[in-house]
């Protein structure tokens, strides 16, 4: 039997990560609920206008692949590449996911943290050295700033380039809510502290979102959604959805045992 053997699970991603997700959570054995909690909007104007300050730069770092999809699109709508235009910059990602995603445009990446975090990539220029100039950040239009305070407190020029912003979705959720009240959703997985507010926000019933078994990527997700009032149970040890997966899987069987 597969450790998540008929569990339903909620996916609280965007629509394409959720869709991404699918696969991997049939592979535990679970059934996938879908729940997008979040919704992805480009900032075209805001990505364009902070290019213009792209060769000030030594080095660009990425934080997710969804900006490195964005700005993919956006060039290709311009006539040029995303290799192109990054070509002799040095490049630095979050982690190997990451850097899949470039590597579908062509693009070769330098430095990659062992711990998948901001704090990682901290490492990572400490180790391998700071940029020579200036640093672009392309990202969300909200995040952490870690990576950001650390190298502007050495003196290293931090550009950040919002080229997405995430939103809540509006669609009607009654089905979930009736699932979750049902008890016909076994499991709750949370990846960033978006998802988790959004996912309150649109239950709309703190009781009744705390419901299923709530597992969360990491250790600082999961103060934050306890902040919000969810009663997390599960916590990944590595920042990765199979990580997640890994941790629910033990969960349970520590309570079937």
């Amino acid at each position: 039997m597969k450790r998540l053997d008929g569990k339903h699970i909620l996916l609280t991603r965007t629509v394409h990560q959720n869709a991404e997700l699918d696969g991997l959570v049939r592979h535990y054995g679970a059934e996938p609920v879908m729940f997008p909690c979040l919704e992805m909007q480009p900032m075209a104007d805001a990505a364009i206008s902070g290019l213009s300050m792209l060769d000030e730069c030594s080095d660009v770092v990425f934080s997710s692949s969804n900006a490195i999809h964005i700005l993919a699109q956006l060039f290709k709508e311009q006539g040029v590449t995303l290799a192109g235009v990054l070509a002799g910059k040095r490049v630095a990602v979050v982690g190997i996911k990451t850097a899949a995603a470039l590597k579908q445009y062509h693009v070769g990446v330098d430095l990659v943290p062992r711990t998948s975090s901001q704090d990682g990539l901290v490492e990572v220029y400490l180790k391998h050295g700071l940029p020579r100039s200036g640093l672009m950040f392309f990202r969300a239009d909200e995040g952490r700033e870690a990576l950001a305070m650390a190298l502007t407190s050495r003196g290293v020029k931090v550009v950040m380039v919002p080229v997405y912003r995430m939103t809540r979705p509006t669609a009607d959720c009654a089905a979930i809510k009736a699932g979750l009240a049902s008890g016909g959703i076994d499991a709750v997985l949370l990846g960033s502290a978006k998802a988790a507010h959004n996912y309150i926000r649109r239950i709309n019933d703190i009781k009744l979102a705390s419901q299923p078994v709530i597992a969360v990527i990491s250790a600082k997700l999961a103060t934050a959604a306890k902040n919000e009032g969810l009663d997390v149970q599960v916590v990944a040890q590595d920042a990765s959805f199979e990580s997640m997966l890994d941790a629910l899987s033990a969960y349970y069987e520590s309570i079937s045992s």
